[in-house]
């Protein structure tokens, strides 16, 4: 029986694109092969090609959709936040150390893992948070605070994505809570 062809282009790039992050997330980063995505979606390696070229487009594209998801989650924080201070780098640590489901847990260690392995996205992950994310005005110390505090929310969440320095959930809302506290 012949397969009907989808007639909705950006469907069928989504589609692709949550299976690849699903293969992601229950096999690593190493377990995302097209041959696997074709199987899995029953799309035709031609049809994958068309909206991923290759491998690495596929990885770069669930790499783009994670970092967009990031910068919506900041941004939203930001609007929700009316408190004066630095509310960008308080946004920023909201999104950086917030629960994450297992799911998520995974695609970031596998993204942490390309990241490691990878200069070009290790660069492309650094113009993003350099460039792209939304910032504090300077503020007297000259923005020193509002660094020290996203460098210690990203030590947070990479410790919390390796299992490293473990700590109850007293302790670890206790340390976000002095991160919060310094930038009122």
């Amino acid at each position: 029986m012949a397969r009907s062809r989808n007639k909705d282009p950006q469907a069928l790039r989504q589609s692709l694109l949550d299976f690849a992050t699903h293969l992601i997330i229950t096999q690593g980063l190493h377990g995302l092969t097209m041959d696997k995505v074709v199987k899995g979606t029953g799309i035709s390696k031609g049809g994958l090609q068309y909206h991923f070229p290759t491998r690495q487009a596929l990885v770069d594209a669930v790499f783009d959709t994670t970092m967009q998801q990031f910068l919506a989650e900041v941004e939203a924080e930001i609007a929700a936040d009316t408190q004066p201070g630095l509310r960008a780098t308080r946004a920023y640590i909201r999104a950086c150390v917030r629960e994450m489901s297992e799911q998520e847990v995974a695609l970031n260690q596998g993204i942490m893992a390309a990241l490691f392995a990878d200069p070009v996205l290790r660069e492309r992950w650094a113009d993003f948070i350099n460039t792209c994310m939304p910032a504090d005005d300077k503020g007297s110390d000259d923005g020193t605070t509002a660094l020290f505090c996203r460098i210690a929310a990203d030590g947070l969440c990479y410790a919390s994505l390796c299992n490293v320095h473990p700590m109850t959930t007293t302790q670890r809302e206790t340390l976000v809570q002095r991160l919060l506290a310094l930038t009122e």
